[in-house]
């Protein structure tokens, strides 16, 4: 379905902004949780998804249980980027892992290793593992795009998904949508497998905007927010408390407290408001596409 049918199924204008404030990266700590929490309790971040191999992954599920309409999705996990804070596949597979026995830390180590089979694999034992915790989540998108590396891993990850009918986060492949995935290495063959997929498929997709300070990385972040295009904008930010926790998984902690800060701003609520933004989740797009709902 077309980003203007959706817009106007949801009865918005044919060139309505709609947007999903998406929090990635829920269940790697304690802080992250109570961070995306808060923000959708606040309405403000209007989904999430849950790196499932990850040592917080399980009381963030067990939340959801008590608040089963918010929009809770899996963050299909490949990789462990951090230094010494490390987790491991729930599949016993040996592509996936280092010889440390984590995870890779990146990308293309996992796509040097890894056969699409035991992406397929892992993909639905993390997906699986969901529904034995007694959640259902509303989508599968993909951390670090490691599940895009390739066009196999891609047709994995998408089989993945389809086994328990739920939608994958994938772009609609516009011209310019692929020419910024080429010059970030992916498969072109990746708009032919997008565009065969009925799922809503996301107008663009970006993280939230940095700065050097707080006031700063507000102003770019709401920058952002007035160039929004028409369509499905999907933002990612990565929420998480301050803590001395944080401090020692990554050099990022001051950038997650910030963004948390930025969207529990009640300044930042108005700033969207007046934009005339419609903030969206996965949940309200696929009332409009009911074959990619799970029944």
């Amino acid at each position: 379905m077309k980003t203007s049918g959706i817009a106007q199924d949801l009865g918005y204008a044919s060139d309505a902004c709609l947007l999903i404030i998406h929090c990635d990266d829920t269940g790697m700590s304690w802080e992250a949780n109570v961070a995306v929490k808060n923000l959708l309790i606040s309405g403000m971040a209007t989904s999430c998804s849950v790196m499932i191999p990850c040592p917080w992954a399980y009381e963030f599920m067990q939340w959801y249980r008590a608040h089963p309409n918010l929009d809770v999705g899996i963050h299909v996990t490949l990789t462990s980027e951090w230094s010494s804070y490390r987790w491991r596949p729930l599949t016993s597979t040996k592509g996936l892992v280092d010889q440390n026995g984590f995870m890779h830390q990146r990308p293309q180590e996992v796509l040097n290793q890894a056969s699409a089979q035991e992406i397929y694999e892992e993909t639905v034992a993390q997906i699986q593992q969901a529904f034995d915790w007694g959640v259902t989540p509303t989508h599968v998108d993909t951390h670090m795009g490691a599940s895009l590396a390739s066009w196999d891993f891609a047709t994995a990850y998408i089989d993945a998904a389809k086994q328990f009918d739920l939608p994958p986060m994938i772009l609609d492949p516009k011209p310019e949508v692929m020419s910024a995935f080429a010059s970030q290495g992916y498969d072109p063959r990746l708009a032919e497998l997008m565009r065969g997929e009925s799922t809503p498929k996301l107008t663009t997709l970006f993280g939230a905007a940095g700065g050097d300070t707080y006031k700063d990385m507000k102003q770019a972040i709401y920058r952002q927010l007035e160039n929004l295009p028409p369509g499905i904008t999907y933002l990612i930010i990565h929420p998480a408390l301050e803590s001395d926790h944080m401090r020692a998984i990554t050099t990022s902690w001051q950038r997650r407290y910030w963004e948390y800060q930025i969207f529990m701003e009640d300044e930042t609520r108005r700033k969207i408001r007046e934009l005339g933004i419609k903030l969206v989740n996965w949940r309200k797009l696929l009332t409009c596409n009911p074959s990619s709902k799970r029944t």
